[in-house]
């Protein structure tokens, strides 16, 4: 066979192991079918190129090499486009006008926790202040806006708080950093406290209470779920750990939530009985 014709099978083998690749990552039913197809033609594919003279061998494995990082281009993209399909379809974006980010940078903060840098700023709408979620739940919220780039405080950095309400009943608390010295069994877990009478149950979920404005924190996003509850005999004191729904450690592909300025005043009461006026 002709240097040209062996380039020529060498190409088809690659398109065809790329197919196979694209197949596999999408979940494609006919991936199994063309990687048994493939096993047949391979094998004397094979022993068909064995005679490639060596300048080729050079370039073949460059074309390898190339068809190596398309390969890890086109997985990183179906992965990121599974993650927005996620994202797009969850809770937290219910009616909520938002713009989806990706962590493209992130490093130890200075008052401890870790800190993420989102490819999205000031030019796409993102304001200091603004709630950072993904499909499972509260990732954080955005502390520094640039044009292009905007910086999150992770859920359960130092020194951050959050008011919540918990299971179907909505008792009001909050949630923050285990202390030091906390005795939290899991690093990861939260630091529970209630705001007013009532026991949370194992297992309740733990949502946000929600901000003036929907900024730093809208409302109704989820927190996690309740793990342990303490009680404390003789007095109304009630804590307890929260599970964060958001895994901190693979966070990725999110959206920051732009909170939608308010059309129309609220009507107040005015001054006849029972008289409904609108502030103005």
């Amino acid at each position: 066979m002709s240097h040209q014709s062996k380039r020529r099978l060498f190409g088809l083998l690659l398109v065809a192991t790329l197919a196979l690749l694209v197949g596999d990552l999408a979940g494609h039913p006919a991936a199994d079918a063309v990687r048994s197809a493939s096993g047949t033609v391979v094998g004397p594919a094979q022993r068909f190129l064995a005679g490639v003279r060596p300048d080729d061998v050079a370039e073949l494995a460059a074309e390898n090499a190339r068809l190596r990082t398309e390969t890890d281009r086109l997985a990183r993209e179906v992965e990121v486009l599974r993650q927005t399909k996620e994202l797009v379809g969850a809770g937290a974006m219910t009616r909520r006008t938002a713009v989806i980010g990706q962590v493209v940078a992130t490093e130890m903060s200075g008052v401890g926790g870790r800190s993420l840098t989102l490819d999205v700023g000031a030019q796409d709408g993102v304001a200091v202040n603004s709630t950072v979620v993904n499909a499972a739940g509260l990732v954080g919220r955005v502390v520094s806006v640039s044009p292009w780039t905007s910086d999150v405080q992770l859920l359960g950095a130092a020194q951050s708080v959050v008011a919540v309400r918990i299971g179907e009943r909505g008792l009001l608390g909050t949630v923050a950093p285990v202390p030091a010295g906390g005795g939290a069994d899991d690093p990861t877990h939260l630091a529970l406290s209630m705001a007013q009478p009532g026991v949370p149950g194992v297992g309740d979920v733990v949502r946000t209470l929600g901000s003036v404005g929907g900024r730093p924190y809208a409302a109704g996003i989820t927190v996690g779920r309740v793990v342990s509850v303490q009680t404390t005999p003789g007095r109304d004191t009630v804590t307890g750990r929260v599970a964060p729904a958001v895994d901190r450690e693979t966070v990725d592909v999110v959206a920051v939530l732009l909170p939608d300025p308010r059309a129309e005043p609220r009507p107040v009461v005015g001054e006849g009985a029972g008289q409904v006026a609108e502030a103005g």
